[in-house]
């Protein structure tokens, strides 16, 4: 895998400057976490890294092509996304929707195989909802569903995963099982993930790199340890931060500490 490498990016949506002259190279083993506050353009930018909006300026390459040069079957099949909410809910079965994720992969008349339903059937085991394979997905809770939704991603098996918000809807368990089935895939397979999270502390237990974005044009990025500082949080969110060692790492602490 090349990577994904974005190239004096400028996001711009309404006309104002959210981020200016973003520079960003994913490569083979990374895991970048995107953080930021609210309207920093976190999610904007995970649809220009996909190829779904198109960025003020700047440019996106895949493999050292650019986003556009690619048909949206072979993009597919190298980049995959999950977006903050599920799509509208598959009109099947969870072993119909995890499916779906195979569709990039299947020749020209779109049959599945039995080395297909094998994966789909595997992604959902992934997820444990391997005992509900011909259920309708309306029936789902909302956790269930974001689980579903990964299992259709992983099914898809691209080399590099955007995942927008992956831990909505999640108790705190399955937070923690679902960034550790993303990184076991993407991350110790030598693939990639690049991830918005909302939550400092998983951030820092999952991702290698970090990408900050102030939401003002500017932003800060590389490896997580040289960006893992209360003075680097407190600059991008504006609030006091305290760092507390415990459990042989670090974690973050957001407000004044009474």
């Amino acid at each position: 895998m090349t990577g994904l490498t974005a190239r004096d990016l400028v996001l711009a949506p309404g006309g104002q400057v959210l981020v200016e002259g973003l520079n960003l190279s994913v490569t083979a083993g990374q895991c970048w976490g995107i953080l930021g506050p609210n309207g920093a353009g976190k999610s904007t930018l995970l649809r220009v890294l996909a190829g779904l909006e198109a960025p003020a300026a700047g440019s996106v390459t895949l493999d050292g092509r650019a986003l556009a040069a690619w048909s949206p079957r072979a993009r597919a099949r190298r980049l995959g996304v999950l977006f903050q909410e599920p799509e509208a809910l598959f009109p099947g079965t969870l072993l119909e929707a995890a499916l779906a994720g195979r569709h990039p992969h299947l020749g020209r008349l779109g049959w599945e195989s039995g080395a297909d339903l094998a994966l789909a059937r595997t992604a959902l085991a992934a997820v444990e909802l391997e005992a509900r394979l011909h259920a309708d997905p309306a029936t789902l809770s909302g956790g269930e569903r974001q689980r579903l939704a990964l299992a259709t991603l992983l099914a898809q098996d691209p080399a590099l995963a955007l995942l927008d918000e992956p831990t909505n809807h999640l108790d705190p368990a399955w937070q923690l099982r679902l960034l550790d089935l993303v990184a076991a895939r993407f991350v110790r397979s030598e693939r990639a993930c690049v991830m918005v999270l909302h939550d400092l502390n998983l951030a820092l237990r999952q991702c290698s790199h970090l990408l900050l974005l102030r939401g003002d044009g500017r932003w800060r990025a590389g490896p997580r340890g040289e960006l893992a500082t209360a003075e680097t949080f407190e600059w991008l969110y504006a609030v006091p931060v305290t760092r507390v060692a415990a459990g042989g790492r670090d974690w973050f602490l957001f407000g004044e500490v009474r």
